[in-house]
């Protein structure tokens, strides 16, 4: 029974189904005319019509040349079925970082999802995650489930060419799963998948609002904000902090507050106490307070250390020479 066409909604286009379709082979008519919100449909060539995407994946392995698309035995095929089945909870808002967890635990000692090679449960795992846009992206570049996103990246290293195109026609800025429009024309709302779909696209979308840290390792990640002791807090402080604030919830860290307190002719516990109050009111949860001065003993050790090997020296020119010797520093290497 051969696929005639596969008609779904713009706004929600069947990213499982399509890819299943770019990576086996099957040459697919796409037609995204359906009302927003309608369900995605297969009309195969004898006029008979299949509804969701569990059924789909399985038609469309099922009429693929490719082997073992639906497993390769009938426990394996049990297996398949369970993982689309629970494909779905990807899309659930609440559930997505709980099924993350789940899916990392499990790929810690596989490469696929069933048995040892691809199958539409691998499909429909990789494109619920994709389909998910920036939170995804997010979550993979930072390193916290990292079995999942070996996985998810040695498929996409693999058909990188077809996901690329499929991602990029059908995944939105904002990871809103909304088909790309604009340049693409009405023209080309219709195509095969190994037709068009199937050339260079643009790759995953990684264009983000969020901010990372490169390298960074959940639950390791330690901030610090200093304010100096002898003044109130003004706005630039307050985005400090907040920055602060904002990567230790999204690394799972702690903030540290440390006063700067190297000018004690300026500062007072006046207004130490004010800047722990207004850090309150801005919302910051700082795991403990230090003060530069409890560190005086082991930073002078340190700057009597690189005097001693040569790197560096103490200045002793009179106040306000320092213009006058400028010249006399420049080239001087340290």
């Amino acid at each position: 029974m051969e696929i005639a066409q596969l008609s779904f909604a713009a706004d929600c286009p069947p990213l499982s189904a399509i890819a299943a379709a770019g990576l086996a082979g099957v040459p697919l008519h796409l037609d995204p005319s359906l009302p927003p919100g309608s369900p995605p449909f297969l009309l195969c060539s004898d006029g008979h019509k299949l509804h969701g995407a569990p059924d789909l994946l399985r038609h469309i392995a099922s009429v693929s040349k490719t082997q073992g698309l639906y497993g390769s035995s009938v426990s394996e095929s049990s297996e398949v079925d369970k993982w689309l089945d629970y494909a779905p909870i990807l899309s659930s808002g609440s559930e997505f970082e709980n099924a993350c967890k789940y899916l990392d635990e499990y790929l810690e000692k596989s490469t696929f999802l069933v048995g040892h090679s691809l199958t539409v449960a691998d499909i429909a795992i990789w494109s619920g995650l994709a389909g998910v846009g920036l939170r995804w992206e997010s979550l993979r570049k930072s390193k916290k489930y990292q079995n999942l996103v070996r996985w998810f990246n040695s498929i996409y290293s693999e058909y990188n060419d077809i996901l690329d195109a499929i991602i990029a026609t059908y995944v939105g800025k904002k990871g809103s799963g909304k088909a790309a429009t604009g340049k693409q024309g009405s023209s080309n709302q219709s195509r095969s998948v190994n037709g068009d779909v199937s050339d260079k696209g643009k790759g995953i979308n990684k264009s983000s609002a969020e901010v990372d840290l490169p390298d960074a390792e959940f639950g390791k990640v330690c901030l610090r904000f200093a304010p100096e002791p002898s003044g109130y807090l003004h706005i630039g402080h307050s985005k400090a902090a907040l920055m602060n604030q904002y990567f230790a919830q999204r690394y799972q860290g702690k903030v540290i507050v440390r006063f700067d307190d190297t000018n004690p002719a300026k500062e007072s516990n006046e207004f130490v106490d004010n800047i722990l109050k207004d850090i309150e009111t801005l919302g910051v949860k700082y795991d403990r307070v230090t003060y530069t001065s409890d560190y005086f003993p082991e930073l002078m050790e340190m700057a009597e250390k690189v005097i001693r090997e040569g790197k560096a020296y103490v200045d002793d020119t009179p106040r306000g020479g320092n213009a006058e010797n400028a010249d006399g520093w420049r080239g001087i290497k340290m």
